[in-house]
């Protein structure tokens, strides 16, 4: 498994040099990663389930897990283990297709951001977590737009211990 060292993560005046102005903004760095020696599997599937991360709140894999993240069933064939470990740490630097998200601004001036489910005639309609959802009428929507801001929040990591986190990605690198 490659682990982002201290050198390999971008500063967020990096990050902005090279995203440009409306990447997100990040207030401190992550921490360096040492690689654990004994990755588990089925800790990780432990954690990807558990309250602590929430993964599986939006994400699904098999037939259990929600619908607002995508389906991460398969997704140690695609993605390489540093993909995985920089879309845990980084969920706002790239967003799969059908999950970008979204930011409304009505007449009245409210700002409502997610992933956008629906926009008809009749109203725009955001998955703005788990089992939340912001219904708005066309008729109040001033604007809409693509929005830098991933619906995972940034910072799930910072609470996990590495070899959580090399558990967890050992786990998702393991759905093929």
């Amino acid at each position: 498994m490659e682990w982002l060292g201290p050198a390999e993560v971008p500063r967020p005046e990096q990050r902005l040099a090279r995203d440009g102005p409306h990447a997100p903004r990040r207030t401190r760095r992550p921490v360096a990663l040492d690689a654990p020696t004994c990755r588990d599997v089925r800790r990780g599937q432990v954690l990807f389930n558990s309250t602590t991360t929430a993964c599986a709140s939006c994400h699904a894999i098999g037939y259990r897990g929600g619908k607002l993240g995508p389906d991460l069933t398969r997704i140690g064939g695609v993605r390489t283990e540093r993909d995985l470990l920089e879309s845990v740490l980084f969920p706002s630097a790239s967003f799969v297709q059908s999950f970008e998200p979204v930011m409304v601004q009505t007449n009245g001036g409210e700002r409502h951001a997610g992933v956008l489910r629906r926009n008809d005639d009749k109203e725009v309609v955001l998955a703005t977590g788990p089992d939340q959802e912001v219904r708005v009428a066309q008729r109040d929507v001033k604007d809409l737009r693509p929005s830098p801001v991933s619906v995972m929040p940034d910072g799930l990591a910072e609470n996990l211990k590495p070899q959580d986190l090399a558990d967890l990605i050992t786990f998702l690198k393991a759905c093929k």
